[in-house]
């Protein structure tokens, strides 16, 4: 009876191996400061001039040619909070809108382009203000903005989750620590 339950749990375990890796797709997930990364590997960025609009700003470079568009993101009132703008080659475009207020302003707040792309897509931005915000698991299927031959799909972030202050961060270290070397003296002390 051991000996069937270790099987079938070993075929169980295989076989959703094998269907999540033939399902998976890359998930490329990028922000407004130059964070991107396609499956956890980084993604190059910097700040480049979009052909298209004659503007500079925040770029990525894709490691596929996505079909040229603009994804356009909005906060709930129908204010546009940013604009990720696909070239049609290997190029992806950030801008966001120029907020004076920020206390730390990113390389896509730029303002925005004139004229956006024929091939459109509106979304309202999802997540908690102030906080992690965007659209998540963007499939752009086929003919949207952003498609691919590699099926990827987007986390475009909007805003950032917030950053702890340095100050928060010993804080926490130094509890970590306390509790740390009080958990191995106790284990020690019951030895």
């Amino acid at each position: 009876m051991k000996n069937l339950n270790h099987t079938l749990l070993a075929a169980v375990f295989t076989a959703t191996i094998t269907a999540t890796t033939a399902y998976s797709q890359p998930v490329i997930t990028v922000d407004e400061f130059g964070n991107g990364n396609i499956g956890g590997s980084p993604l190059p960025s910097g700040l480049a001039l979009d052909p298209f609009s004659g503007m500079t700003t925040l770029s990525y470079t894709l490691p596929f040619p996505a079909v040229r568009g603009d994804v356009i993101l909005t906060d709930v009132s129908g204010t546009v909070s940013d604009i990720f703008r696909f070239d049609g080659n290997f190029t992806l475009y950030v801008y966001s809108d120029t907020d004076l207020s920020e206390p730390n302003p990113s390389p896509a707040d730029v303002g925005f382009p004139a004229a956006l792309e024929p091939n459109t897509l509106f979304a309202v931005e999802t997540g908690p203000e102030p906080g992690l915000n965007g659209l998540f698991n963007y499939n752009p299927g086929t003919t949207g903005p952003g498609a691919n031959s590699a099926g990827a799909t987007y986390n475009l972030i909007s805003d950032a989750a917030p950053t702890p202050e340095p100050g928060s961060l010993a804080l926490l270290a130094g509890g970590l620590g306390v509790f740390g070397f009080g958990f191995l003296h106790r284990k020690r002390s019951h030895a």
